[in-house]
């Protein structure tokens, strides 16, 4: 495999603007490159719809929120990491008025993290991401979550077409998770870039926006899913809500620049 160029090379190589950075993609994974809510809707329908009158992406939309607070605890050792998912989707549940047992949780998992195994890139990711390798455009992974976890979504993707072992970075190794602005830091320092040049790729407001804008990036949200910006003003350089738009956006970016 061809692997992306370092940021030196690229400044020497680029038919863009020489001796320049255009710009540093930097891509979220979950519900950016591949649909985060299939596997839980078909783990919603055979474990929990008959359970409770919420919405599927009601639930779906709550167990972010507590993945996030779950992820933190965790990381603080408050939580064992095999204690995890089950106290995401209690927090889930409770917050929505139903209560879930151990072992309808872990029934839930089971059919969950089968379909994991079956995650497919969106037809526009692959898209962007074919055009960043064939125009040399040089880019990374930035994700929330523990190696194990993200690793396998990574590896069931296929992203080491597009991406080498050290253009990834996930949390649990870094020692911090979005919104933190030090994994930000982390990986503007072992790509070698300039915040100015970095451009952060995420659906999720609170995580990629805040984190990406306090770390000095570029960002770019994936509102796919519709959601209502938190913010009186959105601190998004470019909100997009048809994730069509993402390959001829960056495009216009980069003819903007160059």
């Amino acid at each position: 495999m061809k692997k992306p160029p370092s940021p030196i090379a690229y400044r020497q190589n680029s038919g863009f603007k020489k001796g320049k950075i255009i710009m540093f993609l930097v891509f979220d994974v979950d519900d950016t490159m591949y649909d985060l809510m299939w596997p839980f809707q078909m783990a919603f329908e055979n474990i929990l719809a008959e359970k409770t009158t919420v919405s599927c992406e009601e639930l779906f939309r709550q167990s972010r929120i507590c993945s996030d607070i779950v992820l933190e605890k965790e990381k603080q050792g408050l939580i064992p990491s095999e204690e995890a998912f089950f106290r995401r989707m209690q927090m889930t549940c409770e917050a929505k008025g139903f209560a879930i047992t151990r072992e309808e949780s872990e029934a839930f998992e089971r059919e969950y993290r089968d379909c994991q195994t079956k995650i497919r890139l969106f037809d526009y990711m692959k898209e962007v991401l074919d055009y960043c390798r064939e125009h040399q455009i040089p880019r990374a992974v930035l994700t929330n979550g523990s190696r194990k976890s993200q690793g396998r979504k990574l590896e069931v993707l296929q992203l080491e077409r597009w991406f080498d072992d050290e253009n990834v970075f996930i949390s649990g190794e870094v020692g911090y998770h979005k919104p933190d602005v030090r994994v930000f830091q982390h990986v503007q320092e072992k790509m070698a870039i300039q915040s100015e040049d970095a451009w952060y790729i995420g659906d999720t407001y609170e995580n990629d926006i805040v984190g990406a804008h306090q770390a000095g990036w570029h960002s770019i949200w994936l509102n796919h899913r519709n959601r209502p910006c938190p913010d009186e003003i959105s601190l998004a350089d470019i909100e997009l809500k048809n994730n069509e738009e993402l390959l001829p956006t960056i495009q216009r970016l980069i003819r903007k620049a160059g």
